[in-house]
């Protein structure tokens, strides 16, 4: 069902995360040019893997059907970008504010549809929201650093600040992504929820039935 694609897709995108981890050491290590292909690859496989699960999560309403179309419509860009504009030649800063600034959007409007759901109390253990919370407090707090990186990366100062920030937040993404993996998915909360609701109902009853009065 929908809500295990969910969590397959955070266990792939974790993975790939780590073999790019790998592959990037590699590349710079060695001083490699396909090293700037490698960012942008990263920045477009991380944003589908985000817009496939967000799809994914998203009760059917107007945000899951323009979904697809904000994806086609940033990979098509991120290919501008690449292709023409940059030419791969430098930090793809542009791309990846419009990517922070999409993804940012597509979790308030996540959490906003939350709130207004009825059993919005019971979300807070779920594997949904910590994920997307993760996705959320990551990209703005790398928003800045990303979208500077470009015009300041014959800095040294500013190559050290990028190192310690960008670090700590993709410790910090971890941490926040092993605490979703052991959280509970939508479905089996609802389905306590509906369980216990039965339960109390059919309590309530047999009481009334052999109440005296």
């Amino acid at each position: 069902n929908s809500k295990s694609k969910a969590l397959r897709v955070v266990l792939f995108y974790i993975l790939y995360c780590i073999v790019n981890e790998g592959v990037s050491f590699y590349l710079q290590k060695i001083q490699s040019e396909n090293f700037m292909f490698l960012l942008y690859a990263f920045t477009i496989f991380e944003y589908s893997f985000f817009c496939y699960f967000i799809y994914l999560i998203f009760s059917k309403n107007l945000v899951k059907k323009i979904v697809p179309f904000i994806w086609i419509g940033f990979i098509i860009f991120a290919f501008i970008d690449l292709l023409f504009i940059s030419e791969a030649k430098e930090f793809d800063s542009f791309t990846i504010g419009i990517e922070s600034i999409v993804i940012i959007l597509l979790c308030i409007a996540y959490l906003f549809s939350q709130l207004k759901d009825s059993n919005s109390t019971l979300v807070y253990s779920t594997f949904n929201f910590w994920v997307v919370i993760t996705f959320l407090i990551y990209f703005c707090g790398t928003f800045f650093l990303y979208i500077m990186t470009a015009g300041m990366k014959d800095s040294v100062s500013f190559q050290k600040q990028y190192f310690v920030i960008n670090i700590s937040f993709n410790i910090l993404k971890n941490l926040l992504l092993c605490v979703a993996m052991t959280m509970r998915l939508n479905n089996s909360i609802k389905k306590e929820n509906k369980l216990s609701i039965e339960l109390d109902d059919h309590i309530y009853i047999h009481k009334q039935i052999n109440s005296p009065n």
